[in-house]
Order: structure tokens, then C-alpha cells, then sequence
């Protein structure tokens, strides 16, 4: 299960970006009362089902993780931080009307593979998440893999039966060509999920 993070500050102000740090934007109001939802809409699919939450360490998407939770308060959920499942970096502080003209720039050369001046292309993005799903399905085939301070005597867990991934839209794209195998020209007709819209695979 994908989940995109909820409405953030920069969602509603793209200056955000110029003071504060992609890493510590916020959500807003609505983006909390999304989340919520959002972990209704999940419960409502996994019922009483074991669960693993590997979320992105940015701050929208740790709060989306908290606001998500409020569902499975009578549940336990395993939570694990992977910076692999982070944003695009998009360079450091950006100055909004330098990032309209990258943007369209952008546009012109191909949304996959345009680098962002001090940041990431789309390849790099794809390249650490090819690495984060050959690491995700070694969880789903070992018992036990994530030892959570069991006692020697006690029997080995089983992989959870539900993996769910708080992240980012693009991220989320770049998810599902690496493991629907999409081709570069299918990924670039696919654009940004909503706030907190959810995939199911």
C-alpha cells in the first residue's frame, strides 16, 4: 500500500521552499485531517492484519504516520524509517522564481532524466529505490528479520502480512516503474498521486 504524504506548506506556498529546508515542510490543518482519513481508508482494507509502516524521515511524511495511527490505536504496527523512500532532492533552499524556470526546463528534457541543479535526476530516485525494493522483498521472504528484542526461546516471527509506504508522489511513481517494470515513456505519462491518495498493489 502507497500513501502520499497530506497537504504540506509547500503544497500551498512554493516559497516555503526558500527558508525552509524540503526535509522540515510541514503539513497543514487539511493535510493532518487527510492523514486521518487516510488511515481509516487502510484499516477499513487490512482489518485486524499484521502490519510494517516504512515511511519517508521527512517531517510532512512523519506526521502524515502519526495522523494514520490514529486508526490502528488498538493495534500494533511495525514502523520502520527508510531515508530511501525521502522527495526527490530538488537542491537546497529554492528560490521560487529560479525553480519556475528549472521546472520548464524540466518540461523540455524529460521529467525522468532533468537533474535539478545541486539535486537528483530521476534516475538517481530510481536507483535507490530499485535498492529499497530488493531490501523489502528479503523482508517478506525471512522470518524474523526485523528482531524486535525477542527472547532466544521465543518462536520466530512471520513477515507481516501488509506492507504500507508513507512517502512522496513522485516516489511513488518511481515505486511502481521498478516494480510494474514500467518503461521510462510509460512512467513519464503518469503524474503525482493527490495528497494522501492511496495505491494498492
Amino acid at each position: 500500500i502507497l500513501v502520499r504524504h497530506g497537504q504540506s506548506e509547500g503544497n500551498v506556498n512554493r516559497t516555503a521552499y526558500q527558508s525552509t529546508p524540503d526535509s522540515q515542510i510541514a503539513l497543514t490543518e487539511v493535510g493532518w485531517a487527510q492523514g486521518v482519513v487516510a488511515g481509516l481508508q487502510i484499516r477499513e482494507l487490512v482489518k485486524n492484519e499484521s502490519i510494517r509502516c516504512f515511511y519517508s524521515p521527512y517531517l510532512r511524511a512523519r506526521q502524515t504516520l502519526l495522523a494514520l495511527l490514529q486508526a490502528f490505536d488498538s493495534q500494533t504496527v511495525q514502523l520502520s524509517s527508510e531515508p530511501r523512500l525521502r522527495e526527490q532532492d530538488f537542491g537546497n533552499f529554492q528560490d521560487d522564481a529560479q525553480m519556475s524556470r528549472v521546472l520548464a526546463e524540466r518540461q523540455v528534457f524529460g521529467r525522468f532524466y532533468y537533474r535539478f541543479p545541486d539535486g537528483e535526476a530521476g534516475t538517481d530516485v530510481f536507483d535507490r529505490m530499485a535498492s529499497f525494493i530488493t531490501y523489502l522483498f528479503r523482508t517478506m521472504t525471512e522470518r524474523d528479520y526485523f528482531d524486535d528484542g525477542r527472547a532466544a526461546h521465543e518462536p520466530a516471527a512471520p513477515p507481516p502480512q501488509n506492507y504500507v509506504l508513507v512517502t512522496h508522489g513522485l516516489l511513488m511513481r518511481i515505486f511502481c516503474m521498478c516494480y510494474l517494470r514500467w518503461t521510462v515513456t510509460e512512467f513519464e505519462q503518469v503524474w503525482n498521486p493527490s495528497n494522501c491518495e492511496i495505491w494498492v498493489l
